[in-house]
């Protein structure tokens, strides 16, 4: 077989593996749609999205009820996927996603400072004490201290130039510092923000309304079309930082925009689903075993899988076990073997070079 046709064959595969990623989705949303306390048949499922059966009780409970939760799953996941292969890409390491890098926790603390800034009444009288009654000000505040922990980040690793792998300890120890700082919010927080504290922190699809997922989708949007837009400059900048330059790519520049872009939409996503761990971690890793590095396939798989991945580990957390459990604790018991896993094998093949 010649190099030409391998390459075909490698493309068709790519291909298959995104089209068998969009049917898993579309049949994940069917059967996720379907159970609940009222059992909505798959056929009915089909005809209130497709034909809009207005006005029936499916469609209610559909709509107003299930969908949210749905919708949610396919924007956070894919959110926090294509955040994950984008970081992976421009940081040149594996290890790298919005939860490794400490971006998730940072988020999560700004939010919870959000919470506390309306009860002691720090912002009373003014304009701000408006905006944080609602998420958008969760978000706001989830924004600013995620990019601050991107700036400690870069700011650390130009000064002291460490290696990617470093850059990632970096993020981890940052992560600690900020799950310190939520810690302390939480001890002196009392009982009812402290109640809202916790079960937002766990992760869960459930507390998304369609208000919030409009916010979400406006951030959302213009983040997927800058990185569909970058992908050949991601591509150079993975293959050589120095080859990229030569070709008119602003490296640092990509790359600054690249993790200010990713912390964005991931301070959003926390704001409204909670702390969802891993999942920037496993989607991507799992994408580039089976198409490769190149960033025309990586990023819509890492996409779709990431969707794929919270909507199934949210249907197992409320279906398939006794009790339910939060989706945000089921992707970290998932994702935390394999970042073990990663981390082991990236020392192993350091040693055998």
């Amino acid at each position: 077989m010649s190099a030409e046709e391998e390459y075909d064959r490698f493309n068709r595969r790519r291909g298959l593996f995104l089209t068998l990623l969009a049917v898993g989705i579309f049949g994940l949303i069917v059967v996720t749609l379907s159970y609940g306390d009222y059992f909505i048949p798959y056929d009915e499922i089909i005809k209130c999205l497709f034909f809009m059966d207005i006005g029936s009780t499916q469609h209610v409970v559909i709509w107003n009820i299930r969908m949210p939760r749905v919708v949610a799953g396919i924007l956070v996941g894919s959110a926090l996927g294509v955040s994950g292969a984008v970081m992976q890409s421009i940081l040149r390491n594996p290890l790298a996603s919005p939860y490794t890098l400490g971006i998730s926790n940072s988020a999560a603390f700004g939010a919870a400072f959000a919470l506390m800034a309306s009860y002691w009444g720090i912002f009373s009288g003014t304009v701000i004490e408006e905006v944080l009654s609602g998420v958008y000000g969760m978000s706001l505040f989830a924004f600013i201290f995620s990019l601050l922990a991107v700036v400690v980040i870069v700011i650390l690793s130009r000064i002291t130039m460490v290696t990617p792998e470093a850059m990632v300890l970096m993020g981890v120890a940052l992560g600690a510092i900020f799950s310190a700082g939520l810690s302390s919010l939480q001890y002196f927080a009392d009982d009812q923000t402290l109640a809202s504290m916790v079960y937002w922190q766990f992760g869960d699809l459930s507390k998304a309304s369609w208000n919030e997922l409009i916010l979400l989708f406006i951030v959302w949007t213009p983040v997927i079309l800058y990185f569909i837009h970058k992908i050949w400059d991601y591509n150079a900048m993975d293959a050589d930082e120095d080859v990229a330059s030569s070709m008119g790519i602003n490296v640092k520049g990509d790359r600054l925009i690249g993790l200010v872009a990713s912390s964005l939409v991931t301070a959003v996503c926390i704001s409204i689903a909670g702390i969802i761990g891993f999942v920037g971690l496993l989607g991507p890793h799992i994408v580039r075993r089976v198409v490769g590095n190149d960033n025309r396939f990586l990023i819509p798989g890492s996409m779709m899988l990431g969707a794929l991945i919270l909507l199934l580990a949210d249907m197992v957390g409320r279906f398939l076990l006794p009790v339910i459990i939060p989706v945000g604790i089921i992707t970290s018991f998932l994702g935390g073997p394999l970042f073990i896993y990663i981390l082991i094998r990236g020392y192993r093949r350091n040693a055998e070079n």
